[in-house]
């Protein structure tokens, strides 16, 4: 039998004795013959530090081609090789696979289902050169497992690749619990959804030694940096830091103050035009981000509504809007991002799960729904403009956040490079700063500079003057521009949206656009009632009562419901609880009385009972109070004038003759309403002495007077 020596890829010998110069002559000719592009020199750096053998960590924006840098490494083989990209979700793969068969470059994405012996086998004969898989797989499967740690398979490795490592750090913060700590994760759920434990894959990256480790994020903070750098057990001299194009000038950046809720969604209302004036084929290829799955189907409702084709949302097959996001079936999610990326369906709804995964390249704006990790929209926000052209981001935010920082003088100036994830959040929302400058600084320093007189806030932006970028046009280094592009949004389409971004004020409206505006339910006024307790209390019951007999009486035995049911004591209340705005106003406002208990039950019931506190009023209960008070104002009155005149004996004569006249008066109230008229007669006829007068018998409680014919008068 012939004996067949062991195969390893290996790097030619004349790349690895090269100097430092030759090995970038060699890296640019490789990527000249394999993309038609002279490399950036970040890449340049990047596989030239992966040639050493050197673990890696590339910070770039998107849109700059970090994917290209291990493509470029795999070219510099002659013969087979493998490379291991380990992607966020499965569904990024196949969208990467595709790219790759465009350079000729054999590749295969690995997922639960269609991982097999077959596929194994074919890896370890060399069948495939890109392997992308997901942390599921990686982690969690047995057969990879056994594959990973065979020999075959690791001498074909030469190049281990993660995408957005970031994610290492948001999923440390879930295996740790800080997640529960901080609302950043609340506003994004797709972020870290169910993956807890992938913090523990740094065992497994570093697992064969030799084999240098591409690190590769979009956004990467220096705290971030070094937990994953703790994470993966290295020091700093152990891995290389390479820092890209952090800057997407053609991108414009708007920062939205939003007037509706954010679980309303309504703010949308004003950027979507009816279908008649803007057809779906005409429609800005748009991504709406949301941060939860419910909030995805609430844009879709009012996007709709917007476009007058309420009920679409529930079309699957909608040629209009669609959306994604973590939980979405794996059929839909191909469905959708295919007739996405094929000009099918202009608008997507989704969550941070797209942002993650997918690159479309003809998305041309990008909107964002409420405050979040800056990190997280500059992610998002990359998905726009891969293609070159001009870009809008409009970034919806609260003005005021619960619970957190909503001005600038909330934020300690000497601390600002402590900012939490949430001060980070918080600070993107309210900045006066350029908003471009502000994200790169947060990108590499790790906080949102709050004003221009930052050293590191100028530092930044004298680099992009040095770099001779364009101007920076977001909404806070022009203001009126981004007034003028907000009120176009509605008749933005394919045709006109560069000359919208370009010129916005020499641009006209269309006033025949008509803003849907959602009707707003008036607010509850602050109930008031000025009176006093035992007497809210009598209303109550006088109230209860006074509905129980009108209900019985319409009525009778043939209800279905008891009087009670329909207006009880809670209904009571509500009413005496606004006695003050329902009574003061001339004619009484029925509508609040109304509001306040809920809806009318039987017909003409608030006028019934608007008529049944007019008759409680009329009563001898309440007229004795009113007395009693006047009396007491009197007598005030009465000891003033007696300190200033010499007449203060006459003064407290009728002062106590007006006392009894009130006692007298109380006193036949509470008879009448105890035993009602008939016992106050007795007890006049008797000539017997009141019994409040007399001091030998408490006062009895008071109850509420017997009802009689309803009365406007007051």
């Amino acid at each position: 039998m012939e004996y067949k020596p062991i195969y390893r890829a290996r790097l030619p010998r004349t790349l690895l004795d090269s100097t430092d110069d030759e090995l970038a002559e060699s890296i640019i000719s490789s990527s000249l013959d394999l993309h038609h592009d002279r490399p950036e020199a970040f890449q340049v750096e990047a596989v030239s530090a992966l040639v050493r053998a050197k673990k890696a960590f590339v910070h770039a924006a998107p849109g700059f081609w970090k994917n290209r840098i291990p493509e470029i490494f795999f070219s510099l083989y002659d013969d087979k090789a493998l490379v291991l990209v380990l992607n966020r979700l499965d569904c990024l793969g196949d969208e990467q696979v595709k790219e790759k068969k465009l350079l000729n470059i054999t590749a295969i994405n690995l997922t639960l289902m269609t991982f097999n012996h077959e596929t194994v086998k074919q890896i370890k004969e060399g069948c495939f050169s890109f392997v992308y898989l997901s942390p599921e797989v990686f982690l969690n499967n047995s057969l990879f497992e056994e594959m990973f740690s065979s020999s075959e398979f690791q001498n074909l490795l030469s190049l281990i690749v993660v995408e957005e490592a970031e994610l290492m750090y948001w999923w440390s913060l879930v295996a740790s619990k800080q997640d529960k700590l901080l609302n950043t994760f609340k506003r994004h759920e797709d972020r870290s959804r169910s993956r807890p434990f992938y913090a523990s894959m740094s065992e497994r990256l570093t697992e064969i030694p030799g084999v240098p480790l591409l690190l590769m994020s979009t956004t990467c903070r220096p705290a971030v940096r070094d937990s994953i750098r703790f994470n993966l057990t290295l020091r700093p001299r152990e891995i290389t830091m390479i820092t890209g194009k952090l800057t997407r000038p053609e991108i414009r950046l708007l920062r939205i103050p939003m007037q509706s809720s954010l679980k309303s969604c309504d703010d949308l209302l004003r950027i979507y035009a009816p279908r008649t004036k803007v057809p779906a084929i005409k429609t800005v290829p748009t991504i709406i981000y949301s941060g939860t799955l419910d909030a995805t189907f609430q844009v879709m409702k009012v996007v709709n509504e917007a476009r007058s084709t309420k009920g679409h949302e529930y079309d699957p097959d909608s040629e209009f809007i669609r959306r994604f996001h973590s939980v979405t079936g794996q059929m839909d999610k191909l469905t959708n991002i295919t007739d996405f990326a094929q000009g099918r369906v202009p608008v997507l709804s989704a969550s941070m799960a797209l942002g993650l995964t997918q690159n479309v390249k003809r998305v041309r704006c990008v909107i964002h729904m409420g405050r979040g990790d800056p990190s997280a929209i500059v992610q998002m926000v990359g998905n726009c403009a891969l293609d070159g052209n001009p870009g809008l981001a409009l970034l919806f935010m609260e003005p005021k956040r619960k619970e957190g920082k909503n001005s600038v003088d909330e934020f300690d100036a000497n601390l600002k490079q402590l900012q939490s994830d949430d001060d980070r959040m918080d600070a993107f929302a309210i900045t006066p700063v350029c908003l471009r400058v502000a994200l790169s600084v947060d990108s590499q320093f790790g906080y949102i500079p709050l004003s221009d007189t930052d050293p590191v806030f100028q530092a930044e932006r004298e680099k992009e003057i040095q770099a001779e970028l364009p101007a920076c046009q977001c909404s806070n280094c022009a203001p009126e521009a981004a007034q003028a592009i907000l009120n176009l949004v509605q008749q933005m389409s394919v045709d006109n949206f560069d000359e919208i971004l370009q010129d916005p004020l020499r641009v006209a409206k269309d006033e025949s656009i008509v803003i849907k505006k959602r009707k707003k339910k008036p607010q509850m006024p602050v109930g008031t009632c000025s009176l006093d307790p035992d007497l809210a209390a009598d209303l109550v019951q006088h109230l209860q009562d006074r509905f129980k007999s009108l209900y019985d009486e319409q009525y009778g035995n043939a209800a279905s419901f008891c009087a009670s049911q329909l207006f009880g004591k809670r209904e009571a209340e509500a009413i005496v609880s606004h006695f003050d705005q329902i009574r003061t106003p001339v004619p009484h406002n029925l509508q609040l009385l109304e509001r306040v208990m809920g809806g009318d039950c039987i017909p003409d019931q608030s006028i019934l009972l608007d008529n049944s506190i007019t008759t409680w009023m009329e009563a001898d209960l309440y007229q004795g109070v009113l007395r009693e008070r006047l009396a007491r104002q009197a007598s005030i009155g009465s000891e003033s004038g007696a300190e200033a005149t010499v007449e203060a004996d006459t003064g407290a004569a009728a002062k106590k003759a007006m006392d009894r006249e009130v006692m007298a008066d109380a006193g036949r109230v509470q008879t009448r309403g105890l035993d009602g008229t008939m016992a106050e007669e007795e007890t006049k006829a008797s000539g017997l002495p009141n019994k409040q007068e007399d001091g030998n018998d408490p006062v009895p409680k008071t109850t509420s007077s017997s009802p009689v014919s309803p009365s406007e008068k007051e």
